[in-house]
């Protein structure tokens, strides 16, 4: 799901980038940049220690023409501003602090209060630095792109950055902010995407995100996070991708998360959920991805999950879902992915993987049924399945392990 994810947030940036009004780095303009903001990015250039050079290339009297700067090709007011470190993560967020070369293209210092003399920026990234960023950010107010993900460790975000009611789009990833998600980011009416993952958040959900009406993206995983969904986010129905994963969070899931109708992934895995799944859930018909493993659901598959037609991967292993696996499975065509493994399913696998997947045969490459309570044997139509590639049936109560190992051995999957 992740790889999905970071596509959408990407394809998302490219849009938003396309949409703004700038010139960027172009011999050909028509217009110079304004005197004072070139001064001010000058300011800014000082007060950084920039150990490969990067800013070297700031020379000259037009500014619109610096790598990382653009103008806005109707006024020439500085809109954009990317300092972000060129260098890309090789071995994934967890390691790359350590890359030498990464850790010489970084910026350090603090940013220079004249960043606010760019008061016409749209656009400010930031990121994958070492910076100190001044509570005096949120003074930009037409701000409507603004990352600062892996730049401000140590810190705790900014509180003023409510004020930035143009802001769409805020990326605050991977800085390991502690404390609580501050409730004024419950201003920014006309964010689309927020992204506040692989921070340290060890308090409950703010009840303010409830009043981000235009979200389309939210990102909250890898954090402490406590306490209940809020039964409020469910009012967010213009939302595409919710990832609460990797919290502490428990509870039911709110029967109101069923009002999220244009959602197409949803990841809670790895917390602490209990409760069985509201069937409210059913409505959700655009669901492509949904991940509830490593948690503690209780009680059946409601068969409304069945109405989820575009699914084309469903994780509930590891939980203590109970009762046989439901005849509306047969309705998810689009299922490639399918794992109800480490639960307490009961019924015959030869109903199981016949009567309820039956519909699904030309499009499942991955089953995982292992460690369940089903029995019965092999059914005489698995060969089918025309695109599976892995089943993992172990540990159920319809053979004996020699059997077993003869059969895994016959139809070539573990």
């Amino acid at each position: 799901m992740g790889t999905t994810s970071s596509a959408l947030v990407m394809l998302f940036a490219l849009f938003f980038i396309a949409r703004l009004e700038f010139i960027c780095s172009s011999t050909n303009s028509n217009v110079s940049c304004i005197a004072n903001e070139r001064e001010a990015l000058m300011k800014i250039k000082g007060n950084l220690k920039d150990e490969a050079n990067r800013l070297s290339l700031w020379v000259g009297k037009d500014c619109c023409t610096w790598k990382g700067v653009g103008c806005s090709n109707k006024t020439g007011h500085v809109v954009k501003l990317d300092l972000r470190n060129p260098i890309p993560a090789k071995f994934g967020h967890t390691t790359y602090y350590d890359d030498p070369i990464f850790k010489m293209h970084e910026l350090s210092g603090q940013v220079s209060p004249s960043l606010l003399d760019l008061n016409h920026l749209h656009y400010l990234d930031l990121s994958m630095n070492n910076m100190q960023i001044s509570n005096s950010l949120a003074s930009l107010k037409s701000l409507r792109y603004l990352d600062l993900s892996s730049s401000i460790s140590d810190e705790t975000i900014p509180p003023h950055l409510g004020n930035l009611s143009r802001l769409q789009y805020l990326n605050l990833s991977y800085n390991y902010l502690p404390g609580s998600i501050p409730d004024t980011l419950g201003r920014l009416t006309s964010l689309t995407v927020l992204d506040l993952s692989s921070n340290d958040f060890n308090d409950s959900m703010t009840y303010s995100l409830c009043n981000l009406s235009s979200l389309v993206h939210i990102y909250l995983s890898y954090n402490s996070l406590r306490g209940a969904i809020p039964h409020c986010l469910g009012n967010l129905a213009s939302l595409s991708i919710l990832r609460l994963n990797y919290n502490q969070l428990q509870g039911p899931i709110p029967s109101e998360i069923g009002n999220m109708t244009q959602l197409t992934e949803l990841d809670l895995s790895v917390n602490a959920f209990q409760c069985p799944i509201p069937s409210e859930m059913g409505n959700m018909t655009q669901l492509t991805e949904l991940d509830l493993s490593l948690n503690a659901f209780q009680g059946p598959i409601p068969s409304e999950m069945g109405n989820m037609t575009q699914l084309t991967e469903l994780v509930l292993s590891s939980n203590a879902f109970q009762g046989e696996i439901p005849n509306s499975m047969r309705n998810l065509c689009n299922l490639r992915v399918l794992d109800l493994s480490n639960n307490m399913f009961t019924g015959k696998l030869s109903t199981s993987i016949g009567s309820p997947f039956g519909g699904i045969h030309n499009s499942l490459a991955d089953l995982s049924l292992y460690f369940n309570k089903l029995s019965g044997g092999l059914p005489n139509h698995l060969g089918e399945f025309k695109k599976l590639e892995r089943l993992i049936i172990a540990r159920n109560s319809f053979y004996g392990p020699s059997e077993e190992a003869a059969l895994r051995s016959c139809y070539g999957f573990s």
